[in-house]
């Protein structure tokens, strides 16, 4: 599976040249912007290397190193942000605008194809189901759709790759700025997609449900 902003590995007359592990998150902080003050962008590339090395990022499945990506993103730029005396909030805003800018092509690419269809909503479900599947897989996150046709689409998981990874990290406070990323998709449709998340797993909880309906009216 190839996730919008994974980079692809150079080479040079056959031979893979060596990059750091914080290359991966160029293109999602490219688009970080942070206005109380200058930050030290290599202070978050630094920390991921350490984690990501820590993590045996390299030995993990590219599913697995995806969701990776983005953990470590989330946790070293929150990291980071509290050094300069920025809050949870405030960092938690930043850090889903960057990803919002990181999956803006792709997004706008499905978007458009969405709305071109006699039916956005019902073409809207049909394109990202399989992508669903694919990103928050059963291993990771025991998903089960309840629902997915034109009136609807309401799938629960039973677990979270996300919230094991930041309870083991201490973090419980992060598991929300993922859920905050896994709902850019629906904000970016909100003139034709109503999304209800109810997220237990921020306080510790044992399910998270998503459930898609149509925007009335």
């Amino acid at each position: 599976m190839t996730e919008p902003g994974t980079p692809e590995t150079p080479s040079n007359s056959g031979q893979e040249t060596v990059q750091r592990a914080s290359d991966r998150i160029e293109p999602i902080l490219a688009h970080l912007k942070i206005v109380e003050t200058e930050i030290d962008m290599e202070r978050i590339r630094t920390h991921f290397d350490q984690l990501w090395e820590f993590e045996k990022g390299d030995e993990q499945e590219p599913e697995e190193q995806y969701l990776t990506t983005v953990a470590l993103f989330i946790y070293t730029t929150h990291s980071t942000l509290e050094d300069y005396n920025i809050n949870v909030k405030r960092t938690r805003e930043y850090v889903t605008e960057a990803f919002r800018g990181w999956i803006k092509p792709e997004l706008d690419k499905m978007t458009s194809a969405e709305k071109a269809s006699d039916n956005p909503f019902k073409t809207f479900v049909d394109q990202n189901l399989p992508r669903v599947d694919d990103i928050y897989s059963w291993r990771h996150f025991q998903l089960d759709h309840k629902k997915n046709d034109e009136s609807g689409w309401t799938f629960k998981m039973k677990s979270c790759w996300f919230a094991t990874f930041f309870i083991r990290l201490g973090r419980t406070d992060l598991i929300q700025t993922a859920c905050s990323f896994d709902s850019i998709p629906a904000e970016e449709r909100q003139d034709y997609v109503d999304l209800k998340l109810t997220n237990t797993f921020s306080k510790l909880g044992s399910f998270c449900e998503f459930k898609y309906t149509p925007k009335k009216g």
